[in-house]
């Protein structure tokens, strides 16, 4: 079998060096794409009971000055209330709660082809003499569609609660989101080089073993 010789091999060493840092460089340059965020929502939402002081809530929300298309809300809560202290607490992850046997659940904004997924945890403070209650929280982007598919990142929120005292009638919420949305594209591109670059060194390797 003839051996490439040396001086050839010395001379493709930099050519598959310079395509590793290329397509190393690629996917740096394309690693995160960093969007803004900061909207208004008109919240509303309804309970369902689970135990004395756990329910279901659901939600669903607008807003007009939402960017990227990020135009509506919608989803599910699980909400704990201490009716000694007021203390309210939100999480999508029912066993935060104690609850056993229940699906976690999760918020989604959007409705056309731009979309993001999420869980979230809150805390707040209810006045039972106002019927009022301000809530904080974190919402946690573990997905989406369209513009934000691969997204990743948090969202903060605060939200004044307008609260019912008849089941039969929503909850009322404005809700202020702001923060930072980021996407890591698919490395398709990087993929395709990286493969082109290997077939174009196989072929000078066969070139040269018949020099």
């Amino acid at each position: 079998m003839q051996l490439l010789p040396r001086t050839h091999s010395l001379w493709l060493l930099p050519i598959a060096v310079t395509l590793l840092n290329f397509t190393s460089n690629s996917t740096k340059a394309l690693a995160n794409t960093t969007y803004a965020f900061s909207a208004n929502y008109d919240l509303f939402s309804t309970s369902t009971p689970i135990t004395q002081n756990v329910s279901l809530a659901t939600l669903s929300g607008e807003s007009t000055d939402a960017p990227y298309g990020l135009n509506t809300i919608s989803g599910l809560n699980y909400v704990q209330v201490d009716f000694a202290t007021g203390v309210l607490r939100l999480n999508t992850d029912p066993t935060s709660f104690g609850l056993q046997g229940f699906p976690p659940v999760s918020i989604v904004f959007g409705s056309g082809v731009n979309k993001l997924f999420g869980t979230d945890s809150a805390v707040g403070q209810i006045d039972f003499t106002t019927n009022t209650a301000t809530t904080s929280g974190i919402f946690n982007i573990i997905g989406g569609e369209g513009l934000f598919a691969r997204a990743r990142g948090t969202l903060n929120f605060f939200e004044v609660d307008t609260l019912s005292s008849d089941p039969s009638i929503p909850n009322r919420a404005r809700v202020s989101v702001t923060g930072f949305i980021q996407t890591v594209p698919e490395p398709r591109t990087n993929t395709t080089i990286l493969a082109m670059g290997v077939i174009g060194v196989g072929m000078l390797l066969r070139r040269h073993r018949h020099c």
